[in-house]
């Protein structure tokens, strides 16, 4: 990995006991992500990382696509959305996750439908997570107009 372009984030760990795990971000917006599974059985435990995973996508999309629009002069009434992996077993039966599909609704207004055609195909290139990623994991984008 070349350096000479290279900007870094870093992301800290933490574990106390059995049942709290700590990311210490270095964010402003959110210094630290605890996950603790004091009374949570084992059964309720899995698939956080997964979870993870799906956030920083959508948050990232929705992010990018909110920008887009916006640069575009486009007024975004309001956004929601949803990410959703699959995981699937290898030859070896390892699980690895082997798709993302990213769902979002978009509420603008009639005179922004051509800006916002242009931004949902700008959008299908992905962006920087989904981009990052696209290479080891499926990415599919599902971006609609909605009504309110």
């Amino acid at each position: 990995m070349s350096e000479d372009n290279a900007s870094k984030i870093t992301v800290e760990y933490e574990r106390d006991g059995e049942d709290r795990h700590r990311l210490i971000t270095g964010s402003d917006a959110f210094p630290e992500i605890t996950i603790d599974y004091a009374d949570i059985p084992p059964e309720g435990r899995t698939g956080n990382a997964v979870r993870l995973l799906c956030a920083s996508n959508l948050y990232c999309f929705a992010g990018t696509l909110a920008a887009a629009l916006t640069a575009r002069g486009a007024i975004v009434k309001s956004m929601t959305g949803k990410a959703t992996a699959v995981k699937e077993k290898d030859e070896i039966r390892r699980t690895r996750i082997t798709g993302i599909t990213i769902c979002i609704d978009v509420e603008i207004d009639e005179k922004d439908i051509p800006v916002f055609e242009k931004c949902k195909k700008i959008m299908q290139r992905g962006c920087l997570i989904t981009y990052s990623l696209e290479d080891a994991i499926e990415i599919e984008y599902e971006i609609n107009r909605i009504l309110a």
